[in-house]
């Protein structure tokens, strides 16, 4: 495959989108050349992995240790009942490419360590967080800072949940904005803790929007910007993050 340019069945694919305003054929090209790591295989990563493949984005890496047991699949829409006891990352990928034979898919089917998170994010263009514990939050965090490497982070809870991009222009770290974990139930131990089926599929289709976003160049980026999302009355709400404090955003 010729990552310098666009060939016909390409264009073909993806001509509603090349034919937005402020898009096209260059934005379209940045796309199949980009290399995005999504660390964890969830509810979050069911739809950006959906949507970045469809997208054309040309090589997502994707990292998960888990099997799918049957309580993942009230979210986490990439996977089947038939698919419960295989592993995420062997599934994701198998499906991945038969909605769209063009990308590559790398597999990593171990967890995301403080000795594996550096040599590994620097061979890609931007990371995802997908994952559901504030640990391998800290690792991204730190990782992406001795790597120079943009993230977008998101987590869920209940009825809500939350967005921003991290390590970008203004280079706001996750650290600023949670200099501490909070406490609350440990989001290790997925089975105490409730959400809404569809809130990780919307903040999920929100981080990849902003990969898209910080790919292409298109846009406004939630950078040193959180938002917040509830779910029960459909409002959202963006914070200004600064100083390992937030503050209202003006406007």
């Amino acid at each position: 495959m010729d990552i310098h340019k666009l060939g016909n069945k390409e264009l073909e694919r993806y001509h509603r989108q090349i034919i937005l305003p402020d898009f096209g054929k260059a934005a379209q090209l940045k796309l199949k050349q980009a290399i995005i790591l999504v660390v964890g295989a969830g509810g979050l990563a069911s739809p950006i992995l959906k949507y970045l493949c469809s997208s054309g984005i040309g090589c997502i890496g994707l990292m998960d240790g888990d099997i799918i047991e049957t309580s993942n699949l009230q979210r986490q829409i990439m996977f089947d009942d038939k698919d419960v006891g295989q592993y995420k990352v062997e599934v994701s990928a198998r499906k991945l490419k038969e909605q769209n034979p063009d990308i590559r898919v790398d597999q990593f089917n171990f967890r995301l360590t403080a000795g594996n998170a550096i040599e590994l994010f620097k061979k890609y263009d931007l990371i995802i967080d997908a994952c559901d514990n504030f640990e391998t939050r800290y690792i991204i965090c730190e990782a992406a800072q001795k790597a120079n490497k943009t993230w977008i982070y998101a987590s869920v809870f209940e009825y809500g949940g939350q967005v921003s991009v991290f390590n970008y222009k203004t280079k706001t770290q996750y650290a600023d904005l949670y200099p501490e974990a909070p406490e609350q139930i440990p989001l290790s131990d997925g089975r105490k803790i409730g959400v809404l089926p569809v809130v990780p599929g919307l903040i999920g289709m929100m981080q990849a929007t902003e990969a898209i976003k910080v790919i292409t160049g298109i846009g406004k980026i939630l950078d040193g910007e959180l938002l917040l999302y509830n779910a029960l009355d459909l409002s959202s709400m963006k914070l200004k993050i600064e100083e390992s404090r937030v503050k209202k955003s003006q406007g």
